[in-house]
């Protein structure tokens, strides 16, 4: 199993302080069968649903009957789930 911290930027329209919001989750990438689970880190009393962002399994390539591999997952890159964007900060 290969382990990302990602972020994805949310916009703020009720909050005339803030325009967006940048919000923090950990990806699991699963060699053996290429299925993917995020789950959003959890912080108290934010107001925010969080938890579970994507179920495991096979996320399929914008425009395309492939799914993502491990190929397509890299430090610095933007990766398209289902019309949001996801930024890879960091993998162990």
């Amino acid at each position: 199993m290969l382990n990302f911290s990602v972020f994805f930027q949310e916009s703020v329209v009720e909050n005339a302080n803030e325009n967006y919001r940048l919000r923090k989750c950990t990806m699991y990438y699963y060699l053996e069968d290429d299925t993917i689970h995020i789950l959003e880190t959890r912080v108290p009393n934010s107001g925010i649903p969080q938890g579970i962002f994507l179920k495991r399994h096979l996320v399929p390539k914008v425009n395309s009957i492939e799914s993502y591999t491990w190929k397509d997952l890299a430090v610095g890159s933007d990766i398209e789930f289902y019309g949001r964007f996801f930024r890879v900060i960091d993998c162990d």
